[in-house]
């Protein structure tokens, strides 16, 4: 059975006119399944059957561990997988609205539309640049 115990730990400290007080609280569980040795053999003087209801509730409880860790698992993959699919149509269309910059462009261009043509191909590479660079899923902050 779980228990738990709060371990508590306080420091002062003095420099001069400043004293200062550090508190560190920290909670040990022990998630067993199992009482103690010690418990078992006083539940046992109570009930001398207790032994297989434990085993029973304890595969019960395990049974039911491995069911919520394994949904915890198939949650993340489901969540890994919609991040890269994002990740994948981000750089699609990134891809895609600048390769229409640089058509438009090269069309601007062909049509005597110098300026114009030469902003729409500016401005279709620095999207491809700065996608490149400033990804907003980038881990690295770069």
């Amino acid at each position: 059975m779980a228990k738990g115990v709060l371990q508590q730990q306080k420091q002062i400290s003095k420099k001069g006119d400043i004293t200062t007080v550090a508190q560190t609280e920290q909670m040990l569980v022990d998630d067993s399944l199992l009482p103690t040795a010690e418990e078992l053999s006083k539940l046992k003087e109570l009930d001398p059957d207790i032994m297989s209801w434990m085993k029973e509730r304890c595969v019960i409880e395990q049974n039911a561990r491995i069911d919520f860790n394994k949904n915890q698992m198939r949650l993340a993959k489901k969540d890994v997988g919609w991040f890269h699919f994002n990740n994948l149509m981000s750089m699609i269309l990134v891809f895609l609205v600048a390769i229409t910059g640089l058509v438009m462009s090269y069309f601007l261009i062909t049509n005597n539309y110098a300026v114009v043509g030469s902003i729409f191909g500016a401005t279709g590479l620095a999207i491809m640049i700065f996608s490149m660079r400033k990804s907003p899923n980038n881990k690295n902050g770069k």
